[in-house]
């Protein structure tokens, strides 16, 4: 279908275009209880195709672009008109030009996975799970997956690789009483030991049999708060949206390189962030983006210092970035104290919430308690309900984060984010 593209688009006049085909082969096995429902394999192809149109006005060349898929079953003719609806629309919205990637050429031995074996893999490992007298597995879904990259344009680009990824949905039962919750649990990854799979569900049965027991959050003005979550991945996501080149050029970030992460002094730890070309396990080990930049190493943050812009070819090229990276894997460096030390003496942790929310913008970040732990000196008890609200222009003066950390997906987190003097809206 690809060749196909290229020799009739060829023929039609446009300043630019890439396409990009993606060929997945899935097997998915679905679960009630430990029961299996249904087992499937599918096999897609997609190709999607981005046509560019330049044009000149008072001696300043603008670009427009536009994109869709092309179905598999589509004439030649229809593929025309596709192409000349493209070729419209791309012409009602211009930017400034931008040039594409040119001549990046890769094409790699096809890796070889089993998939079959893969999910019997991940089968057998949620599996090792037992129900208790108060949790158990509702339903899990399991997907694996292998997907074929061919990225091709019109300026030289012929990308071909291939990666696998995997994906465990689970819906998780805890009774106590009459008391009755219903977790759901979501993780991706590749290719991650059977034992590490095992044991994040089992977490998860705990944290759904302290929910039953936790007792409403109490309001607290000037607490201690310790941040043991997944959602410690939106609190880091601040520094990323500030380096990344769209946010930049459209002037929602003004972080410039070479600037601290925030004004004034620091007492605490100073966050280093880098973006990794491979992570073992990561589900995102794409060594190229759709537009044909190759990932790599690079150090976005460093000692609280912004060292590098990354982001898309667009806003790399307004900007003057060459060789522009994409952000697929990150590691955020471990701090200066362990977590047993960050325990010493009274803190609210929260483990789970209803999904922290981050505006770059303005720094504020925060949102509710699903569960938490609340340790007054003497004792701990489970707690839920409240909220946080922060401001990372406020906070990253006096923070600190654990020596120990844990990677979810495809980003390494310290696993817990100590902050000072937080206003925890709970009961009375």
């Amino acid at each position: 279908m690809l060749e196909k593209i290229r020799n009739i688009i060829a023929e039609m006049n446009v300043s630019d275009y890439r396409i990009v085909e993606k060929k997945t082969v899935s097997h998915q096995a679905f679960f009630v209880k430990q029961k299996l429902d249904q087992h499937r394999i599918s096999d897609t192809t997609h190709t999607e195709l981005t046509v560019y149109m330049d044009s000149e006005r008072e001696g300043k060349k603008f670009r427009g672009s536009a994109g869709k898929e092309i179905f598999r079953g589509e004439s030649e003719e229809d593929i025309r008109k596709d192409i000349e609806g493209l070729k419209y629309n791309a012409t009602l919205a211009v930017a400034p030009y931008y040039q594409l990637v040119k001549d990046e050429k890769h094409s790699e031995a096809r890796k070889e996975y089993d998939l079959e074996s893969l999910l019997k893999t991940v089968v057998d490992a949620v599996q090792n799970v037992k129900d208790t007298a108060t949790e158990s597995i509702n339903s899990y879904e399991i997907f694996v997956n292998e997907n074929c990259y061919h990225i091709v344009n019109s300026q030289g680009v012929d990308i071909s690789f291939n990666t696998m990824n995997e994906e465990v949905e689970i819906i998780i039962n805890s009774l106590d009483g009459n008391h009755e919750i219903e977790l759901y649990h979501d993780v991706k990854f590749a290719g991650k030991p059977l034992n590490e799979i095992t044991e994040g569900i089992l977490e998860v049965f705990k944290q759904a049999s302290d929910r039953t027991k936790a007792v409403p959050t109490k309001k607290m003005l000037n607490a201690t708060v310790l941040l043991s979550c997944e959602d410690n991945e939106q609190f880091f996501s601040y520094f990323l949206t500030k380096a990344n080149t769209n946010t930049v050029f459209n002037r929602m970030s003004q972080v410039k390189i070479g600037d601290p992460t925030h004004e004034g002094e620091t007492l605490g730890d100073k966050v280093t962030v880098e973006l990794k070309k491979e992570l073992p396990f990561s589900s995102r080990n794409l060594p190229f983006s759709l537009d044909g930049n190759r990932a790599r190493d690079l150090t976005i943050v460093e000692e609280g210092v912004y060292k590098n812009y990354f982001g898309d070819q667009k806003t790399g090229y307004y900007l003057g970035v060459k060789d522009v990276a994409p952000a697929y894997n990150v590691v955020i460096k471990g701090g200066s104290k362990s977590i047993e030390e960050m325990k010493k003496e009274p803190y609210l942790e929260i483990v789970t919430t209803s999904g922290f929310q981050m505006n770059p913008m303005t720094g504020s970040f925060g949102g509710e308690i699903r569960l938490g732990y609340y340790f007054d000196g003497e004792k701990t008890i489970p707690v839920t309900g409240g909220s946080i609200t922060v401001n990372m222009n406020k906070i990253l003066g006096n923070m600190y984060m654990s020596k120990e950390t844990k990677q979810y997906d495809n980003i390494v987190l310290p696993k817990t984010i100590q902050l000072f003097n937080v206003a925890v809206a709970g009961e009375e």
